[in-house]
């Protein structure tokens, strides 16, 4: 598991990596949120915890940003001196909880469980996102059609294509999503829907 840490306090950032690292994650830490926008993996499956209060960009824009960005990164905010509307605020941009400073080890164990849970299933969206967009405009076409049910003769009619060239895009479509069966095409597209 990725774990991120940023915090503008570099006495809060150590003792947070001294936590996790006794709970045995390793994990990486910034002190400025535009530094860590450009260098972290924005691809990797990972856990961010996440400063509310820092002067330069603050943890719901942060938040926002990652967001923004489709990255598989789960968030969980902390805070000295949170508040009910920032909380509300949070939870709506995506984080998975809102934390008070200093950590409880034990709520920290707990949050990190769902946060990976969270961050994986992320993961599998970016991944869907990724093999969906190596389709043709066609092949977007017929894949929208299938996964409303239709036929390949209904989806023919639709397109005024002949069937043979609707099953061509499909056969097609399935290998650039990487699905052996209807079932994993299906679930890959509701993945891409979100």
């Amino acid at each position: 598991m990725h774990i991120y840490l940023l915090d503008d306090d570099p006495k809060v950032l150590a003792a947070n990596a001294f936590l996790l690292k006794a709970m045995g994650h390793d994990s990486r830490g910034w002190s400025e949120p535009t530094r860590f926008l450009q260098e972290f993996d924005g691809d990797a499956e990972a856990v961010l915890l996440l400063d509310l209060a820092m002067p330069e960009l603050d943890g719901l824009e942060v938040l926002a940003e990652l967001g923004r960005r489709q990255c598989p990164v789960a968030v969980i905010l902390l805070t000295g001196h949170g508040d009910v509307p920032q909380a509300v605020e949070a939870m709506k941009l995506g984080a998975v909880d809102f934390l008070e400073k200093p950590v409880d080890a034990r709520r920290l164990a707990e949050v990190l469980a769902r946060a990976w849970q969270q961050a994986q299933a992320l993961g599998q969206q970016a991944d869907a996102r990724r093999r969906v967009a190596r389709l043709s405009a066609r092949e977007h076409e017929v894949v929208t059609l299938v996964a409303q049910g239709l036929t390949n003769k209904a989806i023919a009619e639709q397109l005024c294509v002949a069937v043979r060239t609707v099953e061509v895009h499909r056969a097609s479509a399935m290998t650039k999503l990487e699905a052996a069966n209807m079932a994993e095409l299906l679930h890959c597209w509701q993945l891409y829907q979100g």
